[in-house]
């Protein structure tokens, strides 16, 4: 609305002004014919302003899609429901009722939803009595009066008949679960509702009467968005006989607040502050805000907001270049049009409606260019969740980024930004050119002005200035992500000032140490002339330049040295084993996998077994305890950076092996002994490990039921702990046998590399979760270099509008200066050396620019490492290489686009260029 609002004070505003130039005439049809006197003066300022509007408009349209994604996600788990009422036990309806209702009186909600939910194992008719177990699958477990959904939420959703026909015996399922368990419409399934013997032996039996698309009826998967392979639903009845609640009792109450949703979720605080004035035997839970954060866990949206202001601010920048010159060239005939008459008013108004003009043009073709580009762009991030969906049974189901998104809004501030930025620029310039000195603005003269004290010391003000930024920036202490963000920026800023007010030392160098003589001492010293005296155009562009480079610098090191960490840690990922596989922790039919059963399978070369259990220290935090056996006591490749005095001369094989034969070692991670991760376990000491009462699931709870005790004997190396995520101990620890049952329990392996397809099809048969190392690291470095991949494409997004930006302000510059060129030829200077001057001026400011950008990105980068990946154990890499060949590429994009401006310069006559009016 309020953009809206924006834009239809513009469209008034600009209205109004015309409206009251009109009664000028005089004036409206000068500042027009000025944009068709000069053809290509006014494609070039055109093109300027549409190219920095598109670039904006297409920042923001890659953030929105983003967004898009986000909320995508919500949709996919989620739909309506906003918020749950939850209990472990059950809910009583109408001790909530009073809460329902004063949602309803304010208008919070639009649905109340009861419901049944469990997860439990399913399996086709037949596949228990057989006992196959690996046919088993979790899946959610949903009843509820199926005709409510008739009113729940904003967009009412289409009932499939068979739910609200459904008989107490009768099941909907997924489309995901019937495919895998291989059952069709008309086949019944089998569901365990519990664990003892007789739920086992007579299982729920329900036939399958409609299969439905995987999302199912309302998208919700659960809690924490996990329906396990897929979802039945069945009636209330059949529901509330499984699990024995009382009538008019529930296990979860899904609520809908007003709007779609999107809009909902803004409802959730004020939802929320009503459940906590009433007393509700049930938990409150803000399922959509929670997954909203999961999704975007990190803040990465402002991630790719923060990237989206670089493009910004490079349009910003071009179009600020722009209009500033568009002053600067009707300097001369302004001063004229002064000395004929004209009020100074009247000369603001001409240049200020000229720019009119030009935004008025530009401004359509920007939006189109803008929502092209970044619709082109955005095909990355497309690209990546791709390539990542293949590596679902790693990290689950994700929903695609398959779609380009750009929200009205965004279009709306984008024409905001793309009207009101260039006219502000102008009409704060048209302000100087009134003043402007008649005889002074037509000779194109300086107006001559008595220097204040500033202006005489502005030299060593400046440099003081930029010198005690960079002092400050050094001096700034990393205690958090937001200091080092402003310690970098600081940096960049200083160094681009540094430059900018100290070009003269750099031609001094050029010209007394390198010692260039003859003609290219002229053409250095014109080359440095322009850029020194026009030093706010020329550290807009080198800063333009570095800010790019900089974020590119970082976003390039950092991941190479990540890369090169992950290619040289395939034997840390699992402590030099192949993969790992896990069982499906079940109190009701646990799946088991045989080891020998396992190590028969051909291809197989290594098992070993571990237990991991939950365990508390005094302080009652988390951590974990890892029993392994002998294979993994004898064959792990985790290196020892510390241990016991009596051990010291032994070799890390040695200590392992010392530890498994004293079930009563430990041996323990390095990240656990660092007060700075919570925890100050110490070598030599011993330790008691408290044992919760349940050591994993959503009812974890610090009740403890016994303890395990330890002495650390030696520490692991940060580089290479992998499997080792707490203290290591013997399989053969007498204490494990009375945990057994609390812990996670899988095996480690290693295999022959042309077997693993035949492997992986034998675990997925027998519904096991593993993880092989070489799939994990496909999946870093692919995570890692897409995401870089679309980091950069913001990046380069804002260096194209630079490349342009320069090519746009050299083709100006040669009209701006064709008096200056005629000079010059006139006094000797050949074509070559006119040229060059042109060529040499744009391509200091371009090297300058990726100079500050790779040595401030550089060191940016380590600072980062220092703080974010130190601790890991990784070596600081700077892929040289690679940066002088990007810095090459650059250069040479941006030298194709300066050539043009340069040899038309070049080609000036004499006697054109010195005509005194265009």
């Amino acid at each position: 609305m309020i953009n809206w609002i924006i834009i239809f004070a513009v469209i008034l505003i600009i209205a109004y002004i015309f409206i009251k130039a009109s009664f000028k005439s005089y004036i409206l049809k000068i500042s027009f014919r000025n944009i068709f006197r000069i053809k290509r003066e006014s494609f070039l300022m055109i093109l300027g302003s549409m190219v920095g509007t598109a670039f904006i408009i297409g920042s923001l349209g890659m953030n929105d899609s983003f967004k898009n994604y986000v909320y995508k996600s919500v949709d996919l788990y989620f739909g309506e429901i906003d918020e749950v009422l939850n209990s472990k036990v059950s809910i009583d309806y109408d001790k909530i009722e009073p809460f329902i209702e004063e949602l309803k009186e304010k208008d919070l909600i639009d649905g109340v939803l009861p419901i049944f939910f469990k997860l439990y194992p399913v399996t086709k008719k037949g596949n228990i009595r057989g006992l196959k177990i690996s046919e088993l699958s979790q899946a959610s477990l949903v009843g509820m009066d199926y005709s409510l959904l008739s009113n729940f939420g904003q967009n009412k959703i289409e009932i499939p008949q068979e739910l609200l026909n459904l008989k107490d015996n009768e099941a909907v399922i997924t489309k995901r679960l019937a495919e895998r368990l291989n059952v069709k419409e008309g086949d019944e399934i089998e569901i365990i509702t519990g664990a003892s013997p007789i739920n086992i032996l007579f299982p729920r039996r329900f036939k399958i009467v409609k299969i439905i698309e995987s999302k199912g009826i309302l998208n919700y998967r659960g809690l924490d968005a996990n329906n396990g392979i897929g979802t039945v639903f069945i009636t209330i009845n059949a529901g509330k006989n499984i699990t024995k609640i009382p009538s008019n009792n529930y296990y979860q109450i899904l609520i809908s607040n007003k709007g779609d949703y999107i809009k909902g979720n803004k409802l959730t605080e004020t939802v929320k502050s009503i459940y906590e004035k009433i007393n509700i035997d049930a938990e409150f839970i803000p399922v959509k805000d929670n997954q909203i954060k999961a999704v975007d866990r990190g803040g990465v949206s402002y991630v790719f907001l923060a990237l989206s202001l670089f493009s910004i601010v490079s349009g910003g920048v071009l179009i600020v270049n722009m209009y500033s010159m568009l002053v600067g060239e009707r300097k001369r005939e302004l001063g004229v049009l002064r000395a004929i008459g004209f009020k100074k008013k009247d000369i603001r108004n001409v240049i200020f409606y000229e720019s009119i003009f030009y935004t008025i043009f530009s401004i359509p073709f920007g939006i189109g260019t803008g929502i092209l580009i970044s619709r082109f762009t955005f095909s990355r991030v497309t690209s990546l969740f791709k390539s990542l969906s293949k590596f679902e049974n790693i990290i689950g189901e994700i929903p695609l980024i398959d779609s380009y998104y750009i929200s009205i809004n965004s279009i709306l501030i984008g024409l905001a930004v793309g009207i009101l930025l260039p006219l502000t620029i102008t009409f704060w310039y048209s302000y100087s050119i009134g003043k402007l000195n008649i005889v002074n603005a037509i000779k194109e003269l300086e107006d001559e002005r008595k220097k204040s004290k500033f202006e005489k010391y502005k030299y060593y003000i400046e440099n003081a200035f930029a010198i005690i930024v960079f002092i400050i920036a050094m001096l700034l202490k990393i205690d958090s992500l937001v200091i080092l963000g402003v310690k970098s920026f600081l940096i960049l800023i200083s160094a681009i000032l540094i430059i900018t007010f100290n070009l003269k030392y750099i031609e001094i160098f050029l010209i007394n140490v390198i010692k260039l003589k003859g003609k290219f001492v002229p053409i250095l010293k014109i080359s440095f002339s322009y850029p020194m005296r026009n030093r706010k155009r020329t550290g807009g562009i080198i800063t333009l330049y570095g800010m790019v480079i900089f974020i590119i610098v970082i976003l390039t090191i950092l991941p190479y040295t990540q890369e090169q960490q992950l290619k040289g840690a395939r034997d840390q990922l699992f402590a030099g084993f192949d993969g790992v596989v896990v069982e499906i922790p079940s109190n009701i039919f646990p799946i088991k996998l045989d080891k020998e059963e396992l190590k028969s399978l051909e291809g197989i070369e290594t098992v070993g077994e571990f237990y991991f259990l939950r365990a508390l220290d005094e302080k009652k935090q988390d951590y974990g305890l890892v029993f392994g056996s002998k294979e993994f006591f004898e064959k792990n490749k985790i290196k020892i950076s510390d241990s016991l005095e009596e051990y010291k001369g032994l070799s890390d094989n040695d200590i392992w092996l010392k530890s498994y034969n004293n079930p009563n070692f430990a041996i323990m991670p390095e990240r656990l002994t660092e007060p700075e991760f919570g925890y100050d376990f110490k070598l030599g000491n011993e330790y008691i490990a408290y044992i919760p009462s349940q050591s994993f699931g959503p009812n974890s709870d610090d009740t403890t039921v016994g303890t395990i005790s330890y002495k650390i004997v030696a520490v692991t190396s940060k580089i290479s702990e992998s499997l080792a995520m707490g203290p290591v101990l013997s399989i053969e620890n007498p204490y494990l046998d009375k945990y057994k049952d609390l812990a996670i329990h899988g095996y480690f392996f290693s295999i022959n590399p042309n077997y693993k397809s035949q492997v992986e099809d034998y675990l997925k048969k027998k519904n096991q979760f593993y993880i092989f190392a070489d799939d994990l690291l496909d999946l870093g470095l692919k995570a890692s270099q897409g995401m870089i991949s679309i980091f950069n494409s913001f990046l380069y997004f804002g260096l194209i509008v630079g490349i342009i930006g320069i090519a746009i302000t050299m083709m100006k510059a040669v009209n701006e200066r064709r008096r200056v060129i005629g000079m010059l030829k006139a006094i000797g200077f050949t074509k070559n050396m006119v040229f060059l001057s042109f060529f040499i001026e744009a391509t200091i400011i371009i090297l300058l620019g990726i100079f500050i950008g790779i040595a401030s990105g550089t060191f940016t980068s380590y600072l980062i490492f220092k703080r974010l990946f130190a601790d890991s154990g990784a070596i600081f890499q700077i892929p040289y290489l690679k940066l002088l060949l990007m810095s090459f590429i650059f250069y040479i994009i941006s030298a194709i686009f300066i050539y043009i401006p340069s040899k038309s310069a070049s080609k000036l006559s004499p006697n054109e260029a010195m005509r005194s009016l265009d």
